[in-house]
């Protein structure tokens, strides 16, 4: 810090050096003499320094306390961030047997064709994919998009069952596609099953048919058995009979002892009863279709039951392997305004509150730690536009076993969407992976 001059005793100018810490107090420039502060507002430098260090002591009695405000912040928002883990990824909301209706409104409708307007954002509705839709007294299938003009968005309509909309009707669109009984959307006889599952009954659709490799489905997270039904449309004209199940927390089955989905922890129990139960109607094999959080379940079935050897193939659909990366994942496509990506050691922190206030053992689901619970040929399907699981997963389980795995990606495609982005290509993909297995 540069000195201040002065005058000494003897008349002559003298420098005084002034510190920083003196310096941080005093407003403008400032000459000393001694015992005197020369400026705007004269001071004794004795009382000057008794103000300083009253300052320093109040900052420094400031520190411990922004330390603790920076901690209860970091824990405070692991805090929210675990709940938010809860609510999206833990807690139980089982699929409703009908979608409710609030995703488009019909704004105009002729014969085979409808105009539509999103309620909100609906990024499906202007997809090159086919759709589900259902409305007050009737269900539909949607084409592909054959128009677009002042956001209204023209559809071809094929009425399934029930009546026609009307012009101003809310309707739902779901990525199901077959959304009516089973019976009727996919024209072939079904049979209202129940397998004993180990914490109850566990209703299913069984689908008789002449083979002997049964097919299993096993949807994915709070989903229902008509997400499966895409898959069965393929498989039953193949020849294999096939089985859509429920599980725990599912609508009708019984809820989990710990409240929450387990991503395969505790399900996987439940496919064993539902394996057991094909073996008992003559299945000498069955073959796993797994959907998102459905393949985490098949994965830990075939880790942990000593029916795994009955398993001849799995097909594995935008598979939920790796509920870290998901959560990651979803972390990295929500970025904080200024901040950016929350900081790792706070999403960590997240992950093991979560751990201890909902039973999330991390480890038990992370079925790429280790793959050796893959010993079957596997078809992995994933849409490089999901929003939900990373296509990573998918690469990832294809690189730890290139020899069992078939990965197919669908540009385009978001979850699940698969089948509905380019329904001849899965069709071809699924039928030529389980040729083998045909009778």
């Amino acid at each position: 810090m540069p000195n201040r001059r002065g005058t000494g005793q003897d008349g002559r100018p003298k420098d005084y050096w002034v510190t920083f810490d003196q310096c941080v107090s005093v407003v403008g420039w400032w000459h000393v003499s001694p015992g005197h502060w020369i400026g705007p507002y004269a001071r004794s430098v004795t009382l000057v320094e008794k103000e300083l260090r009253n300052v320093r002591q109040l900052a420094w009695s400031m520190i411990p306390g922004g330390m603790s405000l920076v901690a209860a912040s970091f824990l405070g928002s692991s805090w929210y961030l675990a709940e938010r883990i809860r609510s999206e990824a833990l807690a139980v909301g089982p699929g409703p047997a009908m979608p409710a209706y609030d995703d488009v409104q019909f704004v105009g409708v002729t014969p085979g064709q409808v105009e539509l307007r999103a309620v909100g954002d609906q990024g499906a509705l202007l997809k090159p994919m086919l759709c589900g839709i259902a409305w007050p007294g009737g269900i539909g299938h949607l084409g592909p998009v054959a128009s677009v003009s002042g956001g209204v968005v023209s559809r071809p309509l094929t009425v399934i069952s029930g009546s026609a909309p009307a012009a101003g009707q809310l309707a739902a669109l779901d990525r199901s596609y077959f959304l009516s009984d089973p019976e009727t959307a996919l024209g072939i006889p079904v049979q209202d099953v129940v397998v004993p599952g180990p914490l109850g009954p566990l209703p299913a659709w069984y689908f008789p048919g002449p083979g002997s490799t049964f097919i299993i489905g096993v949807h994915g997270q709070n989903g229902t058995r008509k997400d499966v039904l895409r898959v069965i449309d393929i498989v039953y004209r193949m020849g294999f009979p096939a089985v859509a199940v429920t599980y725990r927390n599912d609508l009708g089955a019984t809820r989990d002892p710990s409240g929450y989905l387990r991503y395969g922890q505790t399900e996987w129990s439940d496919i064993e009863a539902a394996v057991r139960w094909s073996l008992a109607q003559g299945a000498r094999s069955v073959v796993l279709v797994g959907q998102s959080m459905g393949a985490g379940v098949v994965a830990a079935f075939l880790k942990r039951s000593s029916l795994a050897p009955k398993v001849a193939r799995v097909v594995l659909d935008a598979p939920m392997l790796d509920l870290h990366a998901a959560i990651d994942y979803q972390v990295d496509r929500h970025l904080i305004p200024v901040i950016g990506r929350l900081p790792a050691p706070l999403i960590r922190t997240a992950k093991r509150i979560a751990s201890a206030r909902f039973g999330v053992d991390w480890a038990a689901i992370s079925y790429l730690d280790e793959t050796t619970w893959l010993k079957v040929p596997a078809l992995v399907t994933h849409g490089d536009d999901d929003p939900r699981v990373p296509i990573s997963t998918s690469l990832r389980l294809n690189e730890l076993e290139p020899s069992l795995v078939t990965f197919e990606v669908f540009p385009g495609a978001g979850h699940l969407e698969s089948w509905n982005i380019d329904r001849s290509r899965y069709t071809s993909l699924v039928e030529s992976f389980l040729a083998p297995l045909a009778s």
